[in-house]
């Protein structure tokens, strides 16, 4: 009878890293494509129910005294988008 032959952990663990990655990117592409699907003039509201919450919102006021929002979304592996609101509407939309 011959013996199993146990897999060499090295590989084991180069195929859950692999694994970990092209999962991770799969994620990132899932949110590019929702920050992608975004239209200028959408409600914050619109925004966040077809883009989900963003990593971090920055309250901004501009020259002009009207005050403004920056959403920026990150990804697993980088910033994905940055959206700029201007009295509660999408007014610029930047994607990486």
């Amino acid at each position: 009878m011959g013996a199993c032959a146990r897999p060499d952990p090295r590989v084991q663990a180069a195929e859950t890293f692999r694994s970990t990655v092209f999962d991770l990117i799969a994620q990132d592409e899932s949110q590019t494509k929702r920050l992608n699907s975004l239209r200028l003039g959408m409600s914050d509201q619109a925004v966040l129910d077809a883009a989900g919450a963003p990593s971090i919102r920055e309250a901004h006021t501009s020259g002009s005294g009207s005050s403004g929002e920056t959403w920026i979304y990150s990804g697993q592996l980088s910033t994905l988008g940055t959206l700029t609101f201007e009295g509660g509407k999408l007014v610029q939309i930047q994607t990486y």
